[in-house]
């Protein structure tokens, strides 16, 4: 990894998701609480993420395509740009309908950013290198993602600094992300594709699709999804109406979560020198279903602790594992594509969780934790079919 991170090309682009996940998981760790002391109910808080969820898997493909045709750095401008409108509006809501729109817009940003950042990867790395270089970016991300939330706790930590204060703060430094992104950030696609023609593009995708390994990857990422989105919006909201936990507590599972994700993509170089990459990602998602299993028996701070900080295992192992067959099941013409239709697998699984909001006001939280489990082990049936073809050989 030390070598990946001396060029300066790839030190340039990790620096992007280094940043970007700084600022986007300080406000995540409190995006629930924040709607909640707007006077959110549970379907709302529901609605908030999956409208946001919704545009952005409407516009993956679509930023896929634009980026394999104009260029990634565009795209990535334009993503980043969005993020920052949206972040000031979301700072100066004064009732959760202002955030439903806030998610509306927030939408059209959310779309374009990891998959871009992965061509661009795949862009300017030999395939030799290609899963080392994925995984440092994977690194950097995560370590963006634990200071976050370690910012966001501690500033809540004092009397003067309010929800919407952190809101305002994440507001001054998207604007210095989307400076540093217009002055630094160089464009990686291949000349090549400037002879793009929609005819043969068109063939690149769907020889893509009729790939049995990335359909059943595609299997996975949604039903991997569907299961954690439960654990991701219903831990939070357990925790501060149903156990009373502090605002500050609760934001404090960004940190275990995300400190676990860094940990295990820090050392997934390790792993798959010697496991084979079908069976670290069914171990993976295995160990993901599991947690919306304890998830159901969890009633106190230090439980809900063990199975964020499990949670986070098992997801930053799934990214940069799935991310690497990605771009190692397309080609620099259809890589923005790959990574944007892969996403929409999983922002799918994601948005469906919204279904699950009159089971809760029915039954209470435990159905669903339990119904999470069991739709995160069937996630593993897809990987377990194509195994033969995901070794990674």
């Amino acid at each position: 990894m030390s070598d990946l991170i001396k060029n300066p090309r790839l030190l340039r682009i990790y620096i992007i998701p280094l940043a970007a996940m700084i600022t986007g998981s300080m406000v995540g760790a409190i995006s629930i609480l924040y709607a909640l002391e707007l006077g959110a109910d549970i379907f709302q808080v529901n609605l908030i993420t999956t409208i946001r969820t919704t545009m952005g898997i409407v516009l993956l493909v679509p930023f896929g395509i634009l980026s394999d045709r104009f260029g990634r750095r565009p795209m990535v401008l334009i993503s980043r740009l969005l993020v920052v409108l949206v972040t000031l509006a979301r700072a100066f809501a004064t009732e959760p309908s202002h955030l439903i729109i806030a998610s509306f817009l927030g939408g059209f940003a959310g779309g374009g950013f990891f998959p871009v950042v992965l061509s661009m990867i795949g862009d300017v790395t030999r395939p030799k290198e290609r899963q080392g270089a994925i995984s440092a970016m994977w690194f950097f991300s995560s370590v963006g993602m634990l200071l976050g939330p370690i910012i966001c706790s501690s500033v809540l930590l004092l009397p003067q600094i309010s929800l919407r204060t952190v809101y305002q703060i994440a507001v001054v430094a998207e604007m210095a992300v989307f400076v540093y992104l217009a002055t630094q950030i160089r464009e990686t696609r291949p000349r090549d594709s400037d002879n793009f023609r929609f005819g043969d593009y068109r063939l690149y995708i769907s020889e893509l699709m009729h790939q049995p390994s990335f359909q059943n990857l595609m299997g996975t990422g949604l039903l991997y999804f569907f299961s954690r989105a439960i654990i991701a919006t219903y831990i939070p909201i357990y925790a501060r109406i149903d156990l009373g936990l502090s605002n500050a507590e609760v934001a404090s599972f960004s940190v275990y979560r995300n400190l676990a994700v860094m940990l295990i993509r820090f050392s997934s170089a390790t792993f798959l020198a010697r496991i084979r990459i079908a069976t670290f990602l069914f171990s993976a998602v295995v160990l993901g279903g599991m947690t919306g299993l304890m998830s159901a028996f969890a009633n106190d701070y230090v439980s809900l602790t063990l199975v964020i900080f499990l949670s986070g295992l098992s997801y930053g192992a799934v990214r940069i594992l799935t991310s690497v067959l990605v771009a190692d099941n397309s080609t620099a013409k259809n890589r923005g594509a790959a990574n944007s239709i892969f996403q929409l697998a999983m922002g799918t699984g994601s948005i469906t969780n919204i279904v699950t909001s009159p089971v809760v006001d029915a039954s209470g939280y435990a159905p669903i934790f339990i119904l999470g489990g069991v739709i995160g082990l069937i996630a593993t049936v897809p990987i377990w079919r194509s195994r033969a073809h995901l070794q990674g050989d």
